[in-house]
């Protein structure tokens, strides 16, 4: 009798491999930034202002560092400058110079030096920005970008860098500041309370970097001034920012400030 025929054992399915499909992308979450409310204030977001800050962090030599002058021909313009304040101004006070001093009053032109001529060593890229004699100096491209946007609010005078084989290397312009502002709302931010022996209050600058807040009205239309407040001295406007670039040295940065009007 024949043997039965056995089944044939079917061979094992593998499993099926499931499909990797894309990776899931987590949603991005917008940053929101906390609304202002501040009672007697509203934010403006319209214009932007920077503080200009002196950090004292890698800050390149001022051009009064890489220059010299005709230290007679100052020390004469300086006097010219000194005796023309007090006629001016009815008084005996002699101050060491004038281009800083309330009321803020434009400088004779001739009372200014004219030239002076850089070192041997000194860098081929000068700083657009920066102090010779303790005033306040910018390049012929600065001094015509402020110009367009804010003519007559500070006064401006030519001095020519010489090489120092003679030849006029480049233009910058001493430029005074015809104002000292006070632009600043302490309250908002920035500042503490300093306490005098009297009792009586008065503003400080945080040492923590806290953003400070300016007052639209009291800017008005400037874009770049002197503030009574400003931790370094100046604040300067988005726009005027925009039309200079990269003009700052370094040692000196932008931080932004905070602006609002106040209501009623």
């Amino acid at each position: 009798m024949a043997a039965a025929a056995t089944a044939p054992i079917p061979a094992p399915v593998a499993a099926p491999v499931p499909i990797a499909g894309p990776t899931p992308v987590a949603a991005s979450i917008p940053v929101v930034k906390p609304a202002f409310t501040v009672p007697g204030f509203a934010e403006v977001s319209d214009r932007t202002f920077f503080e200009i800050l002196e950090t004292y962090q890698n800050r390149i030599r001022p051009l009064n560092d890489l220059v010299t002058w005709d230290t007679e021909e100052e020390s004469r313009l300086k006097t010219r400058r000194i005796e023309a304040y007090q006629l001016r101004n009815g008084t005996d006070y002699k101050p060491h110079d004038v281009f800083h001093l309330w009321p803020y009053q434009p400088v004779d032109p001739d009372h200014v030096i004219k030239q002076v001529t850089l070192k041997v060593n000194a860098p081929k890229i000068l700083p657009e920005f920066s102090q010779i004699l303790h005033v306040n100096v910018v390049s012929d491209r600065v001094m015509k970008a402020i110009v367009e946007l804010e003519e007559g609010r500070h006064a401006f005078y030519p001095i020519d860098i010489m090489s120092p084989d003679g030849g006029v290397r480049c233009r910058y312009h001493f430029m005074q500041f015809l104002e000292h502002t006070d632009c600043t709302v302490p309250k908002l931010g920035g500042f503490r309370k300093g306490a005098r022996q009297d009792g009586t209050t008065f503003w400080v600058r945080t040492s923590t970097g806290d953003k400070v807040f300016l007052d639209i009205e009291r800017i008005g239309s400037r874009h770049f001034f002197y503030d009574k407040r400003a931790k370094s001295g100046w604040f300067i406007s988005g726009e005027l920012t925009a039309k200079l670039g990269d003009f700052l040295p370094s040692g000196l940065l932008l931080a932004e400030a905070g602006v609002v009007r106040r209501q009623a």
